[in-house]
């Protein structure tokens, strides 16, 4: 039954889909509410890998979208600048006959309208409560005069809403005249927001550089987000040469004011032991202060340290506890992680319809990892009907954005003709882009292609294997592919390495490398391995000959139904090899393997009943078993 990813890594052996891990830290933004919509494709592309890889690395720089300069999540207000206003104040030393002539001024030059959603780029949008049409004009129009009139706090709130669209055509470009005229004041949060949209390079070329000299303004008086910016520049040496001392300084400076991005940034360091040791205790108690603000992002680490168990004890229930708030505020990877608990049954009860739901709500915010484990729920009929071509949809939705477990089941989609006519030329294709991704099936898959040629194309498909078209025979390229898989710790792959070094096949004859790479594949209970090592033991091969390891490894193959180990077994009873003569115990074990069809043990049970050797003589059964094994 094919499965699909999980957090926690596993092997997936032969079935369709692999697992892999999705990677909890650093595959998200830690953005607070208006940049999380000025951003796109923030979301990681799992994962699934070791936690904290610098290629998934966080790459945000928060603002604040509300009109008071403050930490969206953590409420922590800026005491620099307070961007709420009366109009009546900011405006009683003009004259009423001023204020109405730039009312005039104001209305005569901008178009006020509420954009609809053709106007506005959706991915841009802030996510606010729903004004109507006539207090959005008389917030603009109000806001506009003040601005006019020199309030710098009106000149912020002004660019929020040309940055925005709220009220106001969207203009990047307007947004940060009105923003520059505040922060050449000498406003804090004004200077921040220019440094965000140089960062982005929204209304201006992009310049991080640039972005960070506004940051250091605002931060210097005192601007716990802006200070929260310097860090994140710092930690990922953009606009500035990396340097993790001074980022956690910066972090430190903005926690101590509160700034829950600061204190899961601070976490996240010490998870990954990135410029200091590494401590998951410490991480711990980051993430926890800034979940005391209701932080997702924070929510969503300290439910992974409780999955895995790091600086707290394992704990499933309480991982989906903090995954739950986390999706709940929409954070993508939490949801995903929601859908894996429910869909494994692991702190919650199994439950693939609600697995359905959540990898949904992340599937459609782009998450690779959920798009991929709920096509595997249309394929396999789990928590909704079986639909191939829903599975088929939902698997390119993922690999387009090259996340190697959804080409590799793209691949067996086409090899297996589900939701898709059999074409094993776009298998091909599809298994080997997963396998240049590092996919270990595939890897495995493309070194038996290589193994068996054109000739053997089809039956290599049959067994799960890559189409054959075009190739040649190439051994040196099989072991080439088998070894990527192999040392990935892909077990079958590392028994196809002992294979050709056994042989010699497109690599130096070395039976010590044979036995090598047998005993890591059998370490992990591959059952051919086990028989192929205990078959080098039995031979003195690549080591000493030695009967009892031998039977030792045969046994371990055989208790799994592996055919040639248990006729192995009944010919060293037989033989009285490394065990005492027995043909009782070889007979017993030449049925265990006959009643898989191995023809060898039929043939050896018919030998046992023409010469008496552990049965009665039976020249009619002998017979029998041989005409068996003709056949």
């Amino acid at each position: 039954m094919p499965q699909g990813d999980s957090p926690d890594t596993s092997s997936s052996g032969n079935t369709i889909l692999a697992n892999d891990h999705l990677n909890p830290l650093m595959q998200n933004a830690i953005v607070d509410a208006e940049d999380a919509s000025l951003q796109e494709n923030v979301m990681e592309t799992p994962p699934e890998s070791s936690q904290g890889q610098g290629s998934n690395t966080d790459n945000s720089i928060t603002d604040a979208a509300s009109t008071t300069e403050q930490d969206q999540v953590s409420g922590l207000k800026d005491d620099t600048a307070d961007n709420s206003f009366d109009i009546s104040n900011s405006a009683s030393s003009k004259s009423a006959q001023q204020t109405e002539a730039l009312l005039c001024d104001v209305m005569s030059s901008v178009a006020v309208e509420t954009p609809t959603s053709s106007e506005v780029d959706n991915k841009l949008q802030v996510q606010a409560p729903q004004e109507s049409a006539s207090i959005i004009s008389t917030d603009f129009t109000q806001t506009s005069i003040n601005a006019n009139l020199g309030d710098k706090d009106a000149q912020v709130a002004l660019g929020d809403m040309y940055k925005d669209g709220k009220g106001v055509q969207q203009d990047y470009k307007a947004a940060m005249e009105w923003y520059l005229r505040a922060a050449e004041q000498g406003d804090a949060v004004g200077q921040r927001k220019v440094g965000v949209l140089y960062y982005y390079g929204y209304g201006v070329t992009q310049d991080h550089s640039t972005a960070l000299t506004w940051y250091l303004k605002s931060a210097d008086q005192g601007n716990a987000q802006a200070q929260y910016n310097m860090g994140y520049c710092y930690r990922y040496g953009q606009g500035v040469p990396l340097d993790y001392s001074i980022a956690m300084e910066w972090f430190l400076t903005a926690a101590g004011q509160g700034n829950a991005d600061a204190r899961t940034h601070i976490g996240i360091m010490y998870n990954d032991g990135v410029g200091v040791p590494q401590d998951y205790s410490q991480a711990f108690e980051w993430y926890n202060k800034a979940t005391e603000q209701d932080d997702q992002h924070a929510q969503y680490y300290l439910g992974y340290l409780y999955l895995d168990g790091e600086g707290v004890a394992q704990s499933f229930s309480k991982a989906m506890e903090w995954f739950n708030k986390s999706a709940e505020q929409g954070h993508a990877e939490a949801q995903a992680n929601v859908g894996y608990l429910y869909r494994d049954g692991k702190g919650v009860m199994q439950d693939y319809s609600k697995a359905r739901e959540w990898f949904a709500k992340a599937a459609e915010q782009g998450n690779a990892f959920s798009q991929h484990n709920l096509g595997c729920l249309y394929h396999d009929g789990q928590g909704v009907e079986q639909d191939y071509v829903q599975a088929m949809t939902w698997y390119r939705k993922a690999a387009d954005q090259d996340y190697m477990n959804a080409q590799y089941s793209i691949g067996r989609m086409y090899q297996n003709g589900h939701g898709v006519p059999v074409d094993y030329s776009q298998a091909s294709v599809w298994l080997l882009k997963a396998a240049k991704e590092g996919h270990d099936e595939a890897q495995y898959a493309v070194g038996r292609l290589y193994e068996y040629g054109d000739g053997d194309a089809q039956m290599v498909l049959d067994d799960m294997y890559m189409d054959g078209e075009g190739v040649q025979q190439d051994y040196q390229a099989a072991m080439e592919w088998y070894l990527r898989a192999a040392n990935q710790g892909y077990a079958i792959g590392q028994r196809r390495v002992a294979y050709l070094y056994s042989l010699g096949l497109g690599v130096a004859h070395d039976y010590f490398a044979a036995l090598t790479w047998n005993l890591k594949a059998a370490a992990q209970g591959d059952a051919g391995a086990q028989c192929n090592a205990g078959n080098l033991y039995h031979q003195g091969q690549g080591t000493s000959q030695d009967f009892s390891k031998a039977m030792e490894l045969f046994l371990l193959a055989a208790d799994q139904g592996h055919a040639k180990a248990q006729n192995h077994i009944g010919n060293m009873y037989h033989d009285g090899v490394g065990v005492p003569q027995d043909f009782s115990q070889a007979l017993e074990w030449y049925l265990k393997a006959a009643e898989q069809n191995a023809t060898y043990a039929q043939s050896s049970i018919g030998s046992s009943y023409r010469h008496g050797e552990g049965v009665t003589k039976d020249f009619s059964k002998a017979m029998e078993w041989f005409l068996l094994a003709a056949d």
